[in-house]
């Protein structure tokens, strides 16, 4: 066993992982039992994508060395890769728990953070591992690329210029210096960071999704709308089949989802949500104030709409968090789910209200009693439902804006995985996604009992103080001309949404965008015109 670990380490101390790695294969197959050797096969099978056995064979090193740090990284890498965001950062906190100087667990547990949208935590942890390691190029990166969304421009340069000092070829630091390019309209600067690594097929294809959505960007800002087009194309198409890749069987068709939603709220009573305003218990109002859901659809203007209600007096607002996920689990997932729902009695619905509640009290970070709550999630239209048996007397907003503009923004926007961005691989699929949601939501204001408000995007930003001078009358709240000041609100909050840097820019009217691809909107137009002419957009 000696002469095998020797050997390992030679293969090691020459970089040559690969052949560390078949020597330790070998070893194992032939019964012996050392951590490095679980640690480098597993490290085998997360490069092959069997992200699962090599969970088995990391826990299995685990319980054979508790306090080596280096194997609790590897498993919350690996756990991370499979989306076990929680147990990723529970892992990662053993490693540092081991060695508070372990700058690798600071930066792989901000990592997680990020993917996880929480952007502030994230950012601490990278520079606690500048703090142990201030050389490492990918934290620099990363904070650049945080501070970029932030608009923190000179900081952002600063770092990436760094991260490129230590590591000329890391892409997150040219997607930085590209973000930072496209907001100064050196558009041409842009492309000419992006266009040597787009093609690049490597460890870091993820990455590579943000670089084609930029480069999209840069040549939209060039006039090359054509060339933008086969980017975002392409970036949709690598998330698509990385994601695709990493769910496997598990994979949710978020089409079928949000039909399968139609469906079960056909097949439901309506008389069950008639009744739930008399019957809701305490337990609904929660320990806020007031309680408001705002929703509609990515890119519908939700973002910049919580961020205008979180410039109010004692209010939270949450980002697209999964609050309601217990009920997603139990009730949406086949057609009879809404039907089980209305017939629950009261002692099982207050439940489900209490589990929302400390979901909720979780993303708020602060005291709830006394302030008013708004839940901000543009996939929970498709909730509406759940929501409106759940919680009869919370206030609904529901955002519209021009379909082609949401179809043409969701379809070029670089979103963090869930299951309903999966749906924005191509128009057609965008445009179906589009129309089922409203389907679901147009159903339940029409046919459940939905205290709601219907706010333009286009009304908001054309006519901004009397859009939200009656917003504020519908919520019971007093409007002033802070509201007017909502960017400042969202710089000191941090955005983590697709949304930050247009709502850091203050009021201005995106409208329109989607002509310069009325060619390519055109075959999916059929798809939309229901809803043009239903929310009364011109052409």
């Amino acid at each position: 066993m000696t002469d095998v670990l020797a050997r390992i380490d030679r293969a090691l101390d020459a970089d040559d992982t690969a052949a560390a790695a078949a020597l330790a294969e070998a070893a194992l197959a032939a019964g012996r039992t050392d951590p490095i050797l679980y640690n480098l096969v597993a490290w085998r099978r997360e490069e092959d994508g069997q992200f699962e056995e090599a969970e088995r064979l990391l826990r299995d090193a685990v319980r054979l060395a508790p306090a080596d740090p280096t194997i609790h990284l590897a498993l919350g890498i690996v756990l991370r890769k499979q989306g076990q965001l929680k147990a990723a950062v529970q892992a990662f906190e053993r490693a540092i728990a081991i060695d508070q100087t372990y700058g690798a667990a600071w930066f792989e547990r901000g990592s997680t953070f990020e993917k996880g949208g929480a952007s502030a935590d994230a950012a601490d942890d990278y520079l606690r591992a500048l703090q142990y390691e201030p050389n490492n190029a990918a934290a620099h990166a990363s904070l650049a690329a945080i501070m970029a969304r932030r608009g923190d421009l000179a900081e952002a340069r600063q770092r990436a210029g760094h991260a490129l000092k230590l590591d000329p070829g890391n892409i997150t630091a040219r997607n930085a210096l590209a973000q930072l390019a496209i907001e100064e309209r050196d558009f041409t600067g842009a492309i000419a960071l992006l266009e040597p690594i787009v093609g690049t097929e490597d460890d870091q294809r993820e990455l590579l999704i943000n670089t084609r959505t930029l480069l999209g960007d840069a040549y939209e800002g060039a006039g090359r709308h054509d060339d933008a087009y086969r980017c975002y194309l392409r970036a949709q198409t690598l998330f698509h089949a990385i994601h695709s890749a990493r769910e496997g069987e598990d994979a949710r068709d978020p089409i079928a989802f949000v039909e399968g939603v139609a469906e079960s709220l056909h097949r439901a009573d309506p008389k069950a949500w008639a009744t739930s305003i008399a019957t809701a218990s305490a337990v609904e109002a929660g320990p806020a104030a007031a309680h408001v859901f705002l929703t509609g659809y990515p890119r519908s203007g939700t973002t910049l709409v919580e961020n205008i209600l979180a410039t109010l007096p004692a209010t939270v607002a949450i980002e697209e968090r999964p609050t309601l996920s217990e009920v997603d689990r139990r009730f949406l997932s086949d057609t009879d789910g809404l039907q089980k729902l209305a017939s629950l009695p009261e002692a099982e619905l207050d439940a489900l209200r209490a589990d929302y509640w400390r979901r909720a009290n979780l993303a708020a970070g602060t005291e709830l009693a006394g302030k008013m709550l708004v839940d901000m999630d543009p996939f929970k239209g498709v909730r509406l439902p759940v929501i409106a048996r759940l919680f009869p007397h919370a206030k609904v907003i529901v955002m519209r804006r021009d379909p082609r503009d949401v179809v043409w923004s969701c379809f070029h926007t670089n979103f963090a995985y869930n299951a309903g961005t999966m749906a924005f691989s191509s128009l057609e699929s965008t445009a179906r996604h589009y129309a089922a949601t409203w389907g679901v939501i147009e159903t339940s204001l029409e046919t459940l009992a939905i205290k709601h408000f219907n706010l333009s995007y286009s009304a908001l930003v054309r006519d901004f103080d009397a859009t939200t001078q009656a917003l504020c009358a519908y919520l019971g709240a007093e409007w002033s001309e802070d509201l007017r000041r909502f960017d400042r609100t969202a710089q000191r909050r941090g955005v983590s949404t697709a949304s930050a840097t247009q709502v850091r820019r203050g009021l201005y009217d995106g409208s329109g965008g989607w002509h310069r691809y009325e060619k390519q909107l055109a075959t999916v137009e059929p798809i939309l015109a229901p809803w043009i002419e239903r929310f009364e957009i011109g052409t």
